[in-house]
């Protein structure tokens, strides 16, 4: 028995062992099956780091995939309808400018440079700090945007003996006759009340990135977009999609530049749902906001 070769010993093969060494080789042997065992993984996989996670149920998958369709389309219908509305409330020469023909076709191309640039700062700068300095500016961003959006709703919650106090934020620059008007927004005590609460919202996606949150500024930010933008006849708007349309499909299909981007980047950009809220496997289904603000 001592002049027996062991298999998986160490040493080359055919190499003599002594009880020792047999006795360390038969321990391997026991233990390897157990480790294998431990360490399951596919070809060219890490071994997993914890317990997986429960499988989403039909009833969940359902439930998440009708509620990004629900999110998509609420933007589009109130967004439409507000633009309608604002645009009968107001004359002429307060309509705000509308995108022509080349401001659509240019669009893309600035959109593609754009998320080019965002590209290479993540491959080129460190992604904590980029997206820190990302959630601060969608974070005053997000809040405006929110406050902006609920502000009409809130309006009627409000008492009727609420103090509504008027305010004006101004900027101009030059003076005399060249006194030229950069910003000039007008609102109430009840703006101010909203605007309190998007902050809340704010501090509660800036501290957790909860998907809640992540969904309000999302809504907030198609919606606007929805509501603001104006195009000044279909044919523009024919345009601006058949750009968009092939926009996505080159960064999407022919690049790795938008997985790279959406991967690292950390931002109420898309509405994300639990694909289970039954199970706390929190897997998130998302879906770009431009798909709903765009539509």
């Amino acid at each position: 028995l001592l002049r027996e070769r062991v298999p998986g010993a160490a040493g080359l093969p055919g190499r003599k062992c002594g009880p020792r060494r047999e006795q360390a080789a038969m321990a391997e042997q026991a233990t390897a099956p157990l480790s294998e065992a431990h360490n399951v993984s596919g070809p060219g996989e890490a071994p997993a780091a914890g317990p997986a996670r429960p499988p989403a149920t039909p009833e969940g998958m359902a439930l998440a995939y009708g509620s990004l369709v629900l999110m998509a389309l609420l933007p589009i219908f109130f967004g439409a309808l507000r633009s309608v509305t604002c645009a009968k409330s107001k004359n002429a020469s307060d309509m705000p400018e509308t995108i022509t023909s080349r401001d659509a076709a240019r669009f893309p191309i600035v959109a593609s440079c754009t998320l080019f640039g965002l590209y290479l700062f993540f491959k080129i700068f460190s992604q904590e700090y980029i997206n820190l300095l990302l959630s601060m500016y969608f974070f005053v961003l997000g809040i405006l945007a929110l406050s902006h959006t609920i502000s009409p709703v809130m309006n009627k919650f409000f008492p009727a003996n609420f103090p509504s106090k008027q305010y004006q934020l101004l900027f101009t620059q030059g003076s005399g006759e060249n006194k030229e008007e950069i910003v000039n927004y007008e609102f109430d005590s009840k703006d101010l009340v909203c605007l309190a609460m998007s902050s809340v919202v704010g501090v509660w996606y800036l501290l957790r990135k909860h998907w809640i949150a992540n969904n309000l500024f999302g809504l907030a930010f198609s919606l606007n977009g929805v509501e603001l933008l104006h195009l000044n006849n279909v044919s523009t708007g024919c345009i601006l999609l058949g750009g968009l349309f092939v926009y996505d499909v080159f960064w999407v299909f022919g690049t790795n530049v938008m997985v790279t981007v959406a991967k690292s980047f950390e931002a109420p950009i898309k509405l994300v749902f639990p694909q289970d809220l039954l199970e706390k496997g929190w897997r998130l289904t998302t879906l770009p906001c431009w798909v709903s603000a765009m539509l």
